[in-house]
């Protein structure tokens, strides 16, 4: 069996166990890829995983939450860092682990930090300062996309996979 077909083959048997779940409920994400490079090596051993990972995005959160009540240009200055953060984190989350939400929610916030930047360097917010409500639509249509990819897949991970009829 060749590398490709044993990495597609791991991904998509990936179950949770039985009455648990892994990080998020009714979220099993899938391994990591083989660290084959350099690069994937140092992007497993910076991305922080467990507590680390949950306060990661407790900060982001934080971030989110706080933005709208400082003044334009520290609100969108913090919206902007925090949206690029998660952005990296669900890319690089994709890129070594080809979890279905992240490949939506990872562009969908770098297109929402661009926007901030912007908005940061005009002094205004284009959408009325309702960037933390863009950053949860986001998450929430990246989780649908994700929920229907596991219905049709049967896993978390974005991997090609036969149809059910073709096995």
């Amino acid at each position: 069996m060749d590398r490709g077909a044993r990495v597609e083959r791991l991904m998509s048997e990936v179950r949770c166990p039985p009455g648990q779940s892994r990080n998020i409920p009714f979220v099993c994400p899938p391994p990591r890829l083989p660290a084959s490079t350099p690069r994937q090596r140092l992007a497993d051993r910076l991305q922080p995983t467990g507590a680390g990972q949950w306060i990661f995005f407790a900060a982001v959160a934080a971030g989110i939450s706080v933005a709208p009540v400082l003044p334009t240009r520290p609100g969108l200055a913090l919206g902007a860092v925090v949206t690029f953060l998660a952005s990296v984190w669900c890319l690089t989350n994709f890129w070594r682990c080809r979890e279905a939400h992240c490949v939506v929610s990872g562009y969908g916030w770098a297109a929402l930090a661009l926007l901030e930047t912007v908005e940061l360097a005009l002094g205004r917010s284009f959408i009325m300062g309702a960037e933390g409500l863009a950053f949860v639509a986001v998450l929430i249509v990246a989780l649908i996309f994700e929920c229907g990819w596991r219905a049709r897949s049967g896993s978390s991970a974005l991997i090609r996979t036969a149809p059910p009829d073709a096995k």
